[in-house]
């Protein structure tokens, strides 16, 4: 199970932990809804869409804001798309080395690029362990011409910083649904029938990109839009510090403990020498409402967790946040206040977080993995 997952689980030790601990839950919850307070959220076309349209947008989104925030590969994608068997691990690492947040790695590192992540002054090493081959024959061509027409379109029209007219938001729209599909592949197992009647079928990236329905694409062209409008384009520029359009926001995707809990993104100004001095992870939510305390403060108490679970400062996590993508607002906190406002005040941050990492290391070890101590 992901950090997610335990949370998620009322029963679990991690959840009666947290409900336990954090006394002060509901009154932070209450700041994210003001953020809210007076926006009205982006809804989908249908009064009623079916369920899993939640999950479709939220994940097409995702991707989209990572591209905001930093040209790096879609490292779940490929990584479903090798699970599907549409792609061996050579294919996957080449793919991933042709981003330009890897096509500067030495040859060593280009061959295995995929398991290789920016930190925030160094580079983490995930291995390898991807199957050598075994692809369906021409799905590895039909995906990596999908990708490198991305790379080419992102470049010309939606650089890091920069979101597009919205022409090029519903062309990056349609990318975006289909590479977030591949996600749900790694993440899931589960592949949609739709995607997979299209490439073992045999079909082409017209076919792959007429997937989402026009309505979806309209929707996330106005999340992107919302983003400029509500002013939460600037405020990521801003913790991104403040560069020129096209350069880096921060890292996309950040993986805090492998395995177990991948963030969405940590933003920072990207100094050539000494990486990011002070980085702000963020997590993105594509919910209509925020009212819901209990909900909102799980968010809360990951966003934190995650922090914590960074022992080795290999991200240098200083604030924490939300980027509420229907609302276009960020919520945000400095790590140490958000845990003493969810403590309620106790003055016991570094204990409880000192007995969290002790758990999180109990949890780990029973499933076959590790928190790399600094």
């Amino acid at each position: 199970m992901s950090l997610t997952s335990e949370l998620a689980d009322p029963r679990g030790k991690l959840a009666r932990w947290c409900t336990r601990v954090f006394t002060g839950t509901a009154a932070a919850a209450r700041r994210v809804e003001e953020a809210t307070n007076g926006v009205r959220p982006v809804r989908p076309a249908l009064a009623r869409p079916p369920r899993q349209h939640w999950a479709e947008i939220g994940g097409a989104f995702g991707q989209r804001v990572a591209d905001l925030v930093q040209a790096a590969p879609p490292y779940y994608a490929l990584l479903g798309m090798v699970r599907a068997q549409w792609g061996s691990g050579p294919w996957a690492h080449a793919q991933a080395a042709a981003y330009p947040t890897h096509d500067e790695l030495p040859a060593e590192y280009r061959a295995r690029a995929l398991g290789i992540r920016p930190a925030a002054a160094t580079w983490l090493d995930l291995g390898d362990g991807l199957p050598d081959g075994g692809a369906l024959p021409g799905a590895e061509e039909l995906w990596g011409e999908l990708l490198a027409r991305a790379r080419r379109y992102q470049a010309r029209h939606a650089p890091p910083g920069v979101l597009g007219g919205p022409g090029a938001e519903a062309g990056l729209a349609r990318t975006n649904w289909v590479l977030s599909a591949c996600e749900d592949i790694y993440r899931s197992g589960r592949i949609d029938p739709r995607l997979a009647r299209v490439v073992d079928g045999g079909g082409t990236i017209a076919d792959l990109r007429a997937l989402p329905s026009d309505a979806q694409v309209t929707e996330l062209a106005e999340l992107a839009k919302r983003l400029h409008d509500n002013g939460a384009l600037w405020e990521l520029r801003r913790l991104g510090g403040a560069q020129p359009e096209g350069y880096p926001l921060g890292i996309a995707g950040p993986t805090v403990v492998p395995g177990w809990a991948d963030g969405d993104l940590v933003l920072g100004k990207l100094d050539p020498e000494a990486g990011i001095a002070a980085g702000t992870l963020l997590d993105v939510k594509t919910v209509l409402t925020v009212g819901d305390p209990d909900r909102a403060g799980r968010w809360l108490w990951q966003i934190l967790l995650y922090a914590w679970l960074d022992v080795a400062d290999l991200y240098r996590i200083r604030d924490v946040g939300l980027l509420l993508g229907r609302h276009g607002k960020l919520v945000c906190w400095p790590v140490d206040e958000l845990a003493a406002e969810l403590l309620g005040g106790d003055g016991l941050v570094d204990h409880r977080r000192d007995e969290f990492r002790d758990m999180a290391r109990g949890l780990l070890d029973s499933a076959g993995l590790s928190l790399a101590d600094g």
